[in-house]
């Protein structure tokens, strides 16, 4: 008897997973719950060994986040594991109407799973790295302390137009917040005797300048230690135009080992670099119009975004590419689409090369 094929999909949360096996047909077998702990994950890998069906595939949704335990479990139990991107799998369950419960949704994943055999493999590390580690908690810490004190910036120009027009009018004219919040301190002491409810809101306004100059210092603090990370991972990413060392940690911090892409294809597609073709009408060969892929890392394709405008700025070999796209009668935005493409290509490339140089981490894959 011939054995059955077939995937798995496995939807993680804070406590429970739960798993949904599909056979290579499409039909789906059987599903059930596990906790998120050693002897939960333990009794997975069971469900898994005792199955009538030979897993070929196991799809996992945040296999870098609450899939992580799952991810390392699964891969050193030998499973071919791999990333389904959430929106993908909400993607499909909203095309066939069905509800919303953890089963539905692991179905969804083992179905985006069989249906993509090039998904990108799951996690962004095959073992723990201290250096990278340590990266990822500066990076969460630091994006942390922009979105605070970006909340501190918006509250306080709310604040600020509730000012009596009289103080208004000596601020700064600018529309940054920042400077009228530094000129208050001058602008008050010409002032007579205030309301006490405009008293209330300059004394707000107050604790929110320390509040946003404290958390300025604590970023800067971190901003420092960056540089020495990165060389310790030994990334050289800076050396390309428009990558800075905070965006060199964004890239290290979403794409892992960058060893785990066989080719640059796969990862334009994971990051949403290669766009899709959208032809009707064109008869058979290449496709000459294409559109904007959404469905790969949203964070990667933005930090594309801010390379690919730096670059069009002040590198001339980028407006030499995007002149001669001009010129072939590429419409800018589609353009724009090409460059980034062609930006993933020089970033995986480099960061293939740092993997290789690396004495610290060898590169887990051969790169093609």
């Amino acid at each position: 008897m011939e054995p059955r094929h077939g995937v798995a999909g496995i939807d993680p949360h804070k406590r429970t997973a739960t798993i949904c096996l599909v056979h290579q047909r499409g039909e789906a077998e059987h599903a059930a719950s596990f906790a998120v702990t050693p002897d939960g994950i333990t009794e997975l890998l069971g469900f898994l060994g005792d199955s009538e069906l030979v897993i070929d595939r196991i799809g996992v949704e945040g296999s870098s986040g609450l899939g992580q335990p799952l991810t390392l479990a699964l891969a050193a139990a030998g499973y071919d594991v791999r990333e389904v991107q959430p929106n993908r799998a909400a993607e499909r369950r909203r095309r066939r109407r069905r509800a919303k419960t953890d089963i539905e949704d692991a179905e969804a994943i083992a179905r985006e799973t069989l249906a993509d055999p090039h998904l990108p493999p799951a996690g962004k590390h095959a073992a723990p790295d201290a250096a990278w580690d340590e990266l990822t908690a500066i990076h969460d810490w630091r994006s942390s302390l922009i979105l605070q004190r970006t909340r501190q910036l918006t509250e306080a120009e709310a604040v600020l137009v509730a000012l009596p027009l009289d103080i208004r009018a000596e601020l700064p004219a600018t529309s940054r917040v920042l400077p009228q919040l530094e000129a208050l301190e001058t602008v008050v002491d010409h002032q007579p005797e205030m309301a006490s409810a405009t008293l209330t809101r300059l004394n707000r306004l107050a604790a929110a300048l320390d509040d946003i100059c404290r958390l300025t210092r604590r970023i800067k603090d971190l901003d420092k230690k960056i540089p020495a990370l990165l060389a310790a991972l030994g990334c050289t990413l800076t050396e390309i135009c428009g990558i800075g060392t905070v965006t060199a940690m964004d890239l290290l911090v979403e794409v892992g080992d960058p060893c785990r892409f066989r080719t640059e294809a796969q990862f334009a597609r994971w990051c949403g670099a290669a766009p899709l073709a959208v032809s009707s009408g064109e008869g058979h060969g290449r496709a000459r119009r294409h559109r904007l892929d959404v469905g790969g890392n949203r964070k990667v394709n933005s930090v594309l975004h801010t390379i690919h405008v730096t670059q069009v700025r002040c590198h001339e070999p980028a407006r030499s590419f995007m002149a001669r796209k001009t010129s072939e009668n590429m419409p800018k935005r589609s353009a724009r689409r090409a460059h980034k493409r062609q930006l993933a290509n020089v970033i995986i490339r480099h960061m293939w090369r740092d993997a290789e140089q690396s004495p610290a981490q060898p590169p887990a894959r051969t790169a093609a």
